[in-house]
């Protein structure tokens, strides 16, 4: 079930397509993991950054790691797929690294102003000082040069949300008692500097990855240092809470479906809700672009119910082509959200055809494909291959009861500078078109 997302930071748009899984809005938020060895990881520990990936995924948020690098210490480790997406495992996480390096550089790897300004974040995740206490350095000397860098990236992204994490503890035991005060003390220190910001500077939120995390090797550590398994599950849902609360705050009337079919009368909408919360009503929007829309209905809403609820709107005026569809709903003290984009054609078409437009588009831009005059109802399978004949992704799709079939489909794992077949294969006959993802 997917909640109605409020418009904060971010106006977040999901779009349904069969097959795949759903994204928020047309640009994907760009986020930087910084820091030292705990952000980068390793092959065995490969850090919070993957799980915090497939979370954010299923929350159904559309976003990106950004950042210089892909290796983790030691090499790229193996990572599984989720949900028909591929981890890219980007980031800014430098073993060994201590603040004043991310700010003056090292061996000639960059420095976090070259870093930002390339990437241009949306949101950094920021886990240093760590190694600064390790090597001695003064707290206060540290908390200065975390300024800077906080100033250096703000000045590179303007309008980045900058997500300050207390250090996750080290165990004294492996450390020096010292070197692990020195991060309990550092924490109050950051906590302070967050706690100072005003109230109209840039966004710098407090992330406190230091309460309940167990330092003990076993624990949530392998050596005490490092996250193991439990450990980085750990500060991702940190990460995770951090993010969703700041940023994505779900509204309390829970969409179960959303769906639009063409009608020869002009386009039939059906959504269901799982419940709902002060809901006053839904405004149907209709757009000739998934992200541009013009109100069209006004359907009243239940209220406060636990209760499914079944709505059902009528478009009859429906335009011949392609129609997308989003519900605005409104609750009672005015508080505003939106639903998933659907697309519908109209297009009556009296020969078999397949396309796929645009054909030459950059990974961040969805595609849509369209099958028209195929049997009413009739299932087939869609397929996207590399020239080479590798598969990278296929799923049964269904003709409408025009015998008309269109989605949008995520383009984000497919590589820059490629070119792609799209096959529709049907009951004894097939249809292949060609995608150029550009550079």
């Amino acid at each position: 079930m997917l909640p109605f997302l409020r418009k904060q930071t971010y106006t977040l748009f999901i779009f349904l397509f069969l097959g795949f899984e759903a994204f928020s809005q047309a640009q994907p938020i760009r986020i930087m993991p910084l820091g030292n060895s705990i952000t980068q990881g390793n092959m065995d520990y490969v850090s919070y950054r993957y799980p915090l990936w497939k979370k954010l995924i299923d929350a159904g948020v559309n976003f990106e790691f950004v950042g210089s690098h892909t290796e983790n210490n030691g090499g790229t480790p193996s990572f599984d797929d989720h949900k028909g997406q591929s981890f890219s495992n980007r980031n800014e996480g430098h073993w060994g690294w201590s603040t004043d390096q991310i700010l003056k550089g090292r061996d000639g790897k960059g420095t976090i102003a070259q870093w930002a300004d390339a990437s241009k974040p949306d949101m950094v995740l920021m886990h240093l000082g760590t190694n600064d206490m390790f090597s001695g350095h003064a707290i206060e000397e540290t908390i200065d040069e975390i300024k800077a860098v906080i100033d250096t990236i703000h000045k590179k992204s303007p309008g980045v949300t900058i997500f300050l994490a207390k250090l996750i503890p080290a165990d004294g035991q492996v450390v020096g008692l010292d070197k692990a005060q020195n991060i309990q003390e550092l924490n109050e220190q950051i906590e302070a500097l967050v706690k100072s910001q005003t109230s109209d500077g840039p966004p710098l939120i407090l992330v406190d990855q230091n309460t309940g995390f167990k330092v003990k090797a076993g624990e949530d550590t392998y050596d005490g240092i490092h996250p193991n398994e439990s450990g980085m599950e750990k500060m991702a849902q940190v990460w995770f809470d951090a993010i969703m609360e700041e940023v994505i705050i779900p509204l309390p009337v829970e969409l179960h479906s959303f769906k639009g079919i063409a009608t020869q009368s002009g386009v039939q909408l059906d959504w269901e809700t799982a419940s709902e919360l002060d809901n006053a009503f839904f405004e149907v929007q209709r757009g000739q672009s998934a992200t541009e829309f013009d109100s069209i209905g006004h359907v009243e809403g239940a209220g406060t119910t636990s209760l499914t609820q079944s709505y059902t709107f009528q478009d009859k005026k429906a335009d011949n082509g392609v129609n997308y569809y989003r519900l605005r709903q409104v609750d009672f003290d005015g508080t505003e959200s939106y639903s998933p984009v659907v697309a519908v054609s109209l297009m009556q078409a009296t020969t078999e055809e397949m396309r796929v437009y645009p054909t030459r588009t950059k990974s961040s831009t969805p595609v849509t494909v369209q099958m028209l005059a195929l049997q009413p109802l009739e299932k087939f399978n869609i397929s996207i291959y590399t020239l080479e004949g590798k598969l990278i992704k296929e799923f049964e799709a269904e003709a409408d009861n025009r015998g008309n079939f269109i989605q949008l489909l995520n383009t984000a794992e497919l590589s820059d500078g490629s070119m792609y077949m799209v096959r529709a294969s049907l009951p004894g006959r097939a249809f292949i078109r060609h995608l150029m993802i550009d550079r």
